[in-house]
């Protein structure tokens, strides 16, 4: 049997390993655009502000591909899927050259990732704006730290955040604000209360940010710059125009907008695409020898992003390839998880706590309870549905009860005899269950 998977992230290089260990004989080929092997893309922002050495960042090298016979394709860029040849199309870089040539397989495997969403502003001509998302946007950005005194980042998601908190100390500390064009921060990991009190505790340890706040344009001079790679830019980025008309200064800009599935190549196949590469739950798409996993596929209407979901899919992919006991073995999703350390605080949002996982009809039946305290800089909130499940859950502050709480939304416990009492204090779930 002849595997193709497409990308060499998380879901790929787990996905790969994972049909090694269950069947020895499978051919498997993997095709990356980038040229190098699997590395931590979690890292970054440490390598970008000089915590970790490039060579820190590398998870494997070539010799941990070719003892699980995988055969990895560097800089190659799958152009086209042509699913009744059972074939992909390749634009493969060698040297200063370029070559095309098709690739057939038995299986694909579609672990092509995302991309970062960057928003179209006027401006983007000048020099001075980044997104972080591979080594040669991080070497990008650690290029231009050099002449750099103002930072702002758009976005306040987990990178946005991760980034701030990194650019606050160290020696790449630079006056850093966030720009986040939502009303409140961090809108994806939490509800509107929690958000208040998570701003609060960021103006306490001195960030700036702004919510509710539109970029307009990228503004900076009109002196042409040239790099040593090559590019030239119209001008440098001295700042970015608000909706309101002002000027808020910042020589760097960093897009933290979020991502969105990398799927553009496959466009014109059969395969179904809404927002994502639409699978069933045995990771198959429209097409039947044709599987999708991580950050570009889309299950149950819902595309996860996370790398918990990347690394349960590859792992249940690889066994619904393989089949060593003759059954396919169903992905049922997972529980969304985000965990952030920094700024003097911790968080974690767990499960379904907001409408961006909730559907509208299933909100009106979702109650809650919740403890806050302004002073210590502590939230805490679990939802529950009308079958006294716990559906999700949001902790700022103090993570005593993240375990807890983990359980019993993977379990679906009945909370219904204590559930008033799960936020207390020193609440245990053995002395319930």
């Amino acid at each position: 049997m002849k595997v193709v998977i497409i990308g060499n992230g998380l879901a790929g290089v787990t996905l790969a390993s994972n049909l090694f260990n269950l069947d020895e004989s499978i051919e498997i080929h993997m095709f990356s655009e980038e040229n190098h092997p699997y590395y931590s893309r979690v890292r970054l922002v440490d390598y970008v502000v000089g915590n970790i050495s490039l060579d820190e960042l590398f998870v494997y090298d070539q010799n941990w591909y070719a003892q699980r016979n995988i055969t990895l394709h560097l800089e190659s860029t799958v152009k086209a899927v042509n699913t009744s040849k059972s074939t992909i199309t390749v634009e493969a870089r060698e040297g200063a050259a370029t070559r095309s040539y098709d690739f057939n397989y038995d299986n694909l495997v579609i672990a092509s990732g995302s991309k970062p969403i960057v928003p179209d502003v006027p401006g983007k001509e000048k020099y001075g704006w980044h997104v972080l998302r591979n080594i040669e946007d991080a070497d990008g950005i650690k290029e231009h730290l050099k002449q750099v005194e103002r930072i702002t980042i758009l976005g306040s998601g987990a990178l946005g955040l991760e980034l701030a908190n990194a650019f606050r100390t160290g020696p790449n500390s630079r006056d850093t604000a966030i720009i986040e064009i939502q009303p409140t921060v961090a809108p994806v990991y939490l509800d509107k209360q929690g958000s208040t009190v998570f701003l609060n505790l960021l103006e306490r340890a001195g960030v700036k940010i702004l919510v509710k706040t539109e970029v307009t344009e990228l503004v900076g001079d009109d002196k042409p710059v040239n790099h040593a790679d090559g590019k030239s830019f119209r001008g440098s980025i001295e700042g970015c125009r608000l909706a309101d008309k002002t000027i808020h200064k910042g020589d760097m800009v960093i897009f933290a907008c979020g991502i969105r599935p990398n799927v553009d190549f496959l466009r014109n196949t059969p395969i179904e695409i809404i927002d994502g590469i639409v699978v069933n739950e045995c990771l198959q798409t429209s097409v039947k020898n044709v599987y999708a996993v991580g950050d570009c596929c889309e299950y149950n209407a819902f595309i996860y992003g996370i790398n918990p979901a990347a690394i349960e899919q590859a792992k249940i992919c690889a066994q619904n390839i393989v089949k060593p006991d003759g059954k396919a073995r169903p992905y049922r999703g997972t529980i969304p998880s985000v965990s952030f350390y920094g700024f003097g605080t911790e968080l974690v949002s767990l499960g379904r706590i907001n409408d961006y996982t909730i559907d509208p009809d299933e909100l009106k039946e979702i109650y809650s309870y919740y403890k806050v305290d302004m002073t210590l800089g502590i939230y805490k909130k679990i939802l529950l549905n009308k079958k006294h499940h716990v559906i999700g859950a949001i902790l700022i502050g103090d993570l005593e009860q993240q375990l807890d709480l983990r359980r019993m939304i993977l379990e679906e416990i009945d909370v219904s005899g204590f559930e008033e009492q799960i936020l207390q204090d020193r609440f245990s779930l053995r002395e319930w269950v």
